[in-house]
């Protein structure tokens, strides 16, 4: 007789199961496919610390189609990040690691797999004039962009566009107003595969976070100068 638990794994191992025969199916019939954002939550993030990675991830899936992305880059990418103490979390050492490394990967039988990914930190982190976010994202590109979810919790969402305002993200932990009652974060439907699940207002994302005083008023913050941090990612033409 399953427990729940037992029952949960039997449903995500038929999951997993299907989700790899559409693959071959896929690949038998000649489909070119960009690899979708993973919509069951188990397939998201898996804990409460593997953010940076999926997101990174999901990143690479938005830019490159199934055939393009090299499967040794999915492995260093988990390999390098959750180096955080008892794998709770991603060091900054970590992100620009993985960001160096990813710019230097080629791979002769991924030819087309070329990514040019980029490490800023503090005063750079802003979605000003000039901002070097907004001109990744107008040029086709996405940003693995670190924001507080507490006072001392980091969390990483993946920005996907910059529209009048407002930063469109893919939240790897999907979250509901529960989490956060706002009217300048919204949670939205996906329409798409690769689709934005949230977005955050500019305003609130870089409030003077030194001077918040309520626990609230501190999630999808970009935080404190010298918190601050994201990693640009842009596919490179080959």
């Amino acid at each position: 007789m399953l427990n729940r638990e037992g029952f949960r794994n039997r449903q995500f191992v038929a999951q997993v199961f299907v989700y790899v025969l559409s693959c071959r199916s896929d690949t038998q019939k000649g489909v070119v496919m960009k690899v979708p954002f993973r919509q069951q939550q188990a397939t998201l993030q898996v804990t409460e610390y593997d953010c940076v990675p999926v997101s990174i991830i999901s990143g690479l899936s938005y830019l490159f189609r199934r055939r393009e992305i090299p499967p040794f880059v999915v492995h260093r990418i988990y390999k390098e990040c959750l180096d955080y103490e008892g794998s709770r979390g991603t060091t900054s050492r970590a992100i620009m690691d993985i960001g160096h490394w990813l710019t230097c990967y080629r791979e002769k039988s991924f030819p087309r797999f070329a990514v040019a990914a980029t490490y800023l930190a503090g005063t750079q982190v802003r979605l000003k004039d000039n901002s070097k976010i907004i001109d990744c994202l107008a040029n086709g590109g996405v940003v693995a962009l670190c924001v507080q979810t507490s006072q001392y919790e980091r969390h990483c969402l993946l920005a996907l566009d910059y529209s009048d305002d407002w930063l469109y993200c893919h939240e790897p932990l999907p979250r509901s107003k529960r989490f956060i009652q706002c009217d300048q974060v919204q949670f939205i439907e996906q329409t798409g595969h690769h689709a934005a699940n949230v977005r955050i207002h500019r305003i609130w994302l870089e409030k003077n976070y030194d001077k918040v005083t309520q626990a609230k008023e501190r999630k999808y913050v970009l935080g404190s100068i010298h918190k601050r941090e994201c990693l640009l990612l842009k596919r490179l033409p080959r």
